[in-house]
Order: structure tokens, then C-alpha cells, then sequence
């Protein structure tokens, strides 16, 4: 049962790449680079067992919450890779976390 769980989220994350390829999903409104590289991150999420609507920042964010030592770690990373791209600080899984998506998970955080 699990598997089957893990094989639908992956198709959901594949489903919204494909169409984010194609122009016609833009999860956040944003431009078509910014929704394809959204559901990329999604797919990535999907595939070490995470709901396929949830980033992994968001997911990393919530687990840095939990005082989870992954989430604090991971986060850490994503922040300081964020920082150097946005040219100043920023707390980007803050930022990220995404609270109405999740539930979709196999691994809970």
C-alpha cells in the first residue's frame, strides 16, 4: 500500500512538471522558469517519500520547527545558498513553509 502511495505521489509531481513544462501550470503565478524549477523541487520532495505539492524547503522548514535535527541542518544550507543568491540574508525555509500542504506525505517529518 505504501508503495502504490509513493508511485501516486510521484506521478502527481511528474504530472505538474510536464505541465509546468508546457506553460499551462503556474502554482504560484510566477513565470514559466520559476514554475518549472517549483515543480522540480516538488518532484525532489516526492521522491524521499514528501507530499508532491510541498517543496523541500517548506518541508525542512517544518522539521527545523519540530526542532528536528535534519530540518536545522538542511535548512541552514538552504539558507546560506539562498543568501548568496539573493545578494543578503534571508531565512529562506521560513519563508517557504508551506502550511497547507503535507498531508500527502509517506514520511511524516
Amino acid at each position: 500500500m505504501i508503495l502504490w502511495y509513493f508511485i501516486e505521489n510521484v506521478a502527481i509531481a511528474l504530472w505538474n512538471l510536464a505541465r509546468a513544462t508546457a506553460g499551462v501550470y503556474r502554482p504560484n503565478g510566477d513565470g514559466l522558469v520559476h514554475s518549472w524549477w517549483y515543480c522540480l523541487d516538488c518532484l525532489g520532495n516526492a521522491l524521499t517519500g514528501g507530499d508532491p505539492r510541498e517543496t523541500i524547503s517548506s518541508r525542512a522548514g517544518k522539521a527545523r520547527l519540530e526542532g528536528k535535527e535534519w530540518g536545522c541542518a538542511l535548512c541552514a544550507l538552504l539558507g546560506w545558498a539562498a543568501s548568496i543568491i539573493a545578494g543578503k540574508p534571508t531565512d529562506h525555509c521560513t519563508l517557504s513553509v508551506q502550511k497547507n500542504e503535507g498531508s500527502r506525505a509517506i514520511i511524516p517529518d
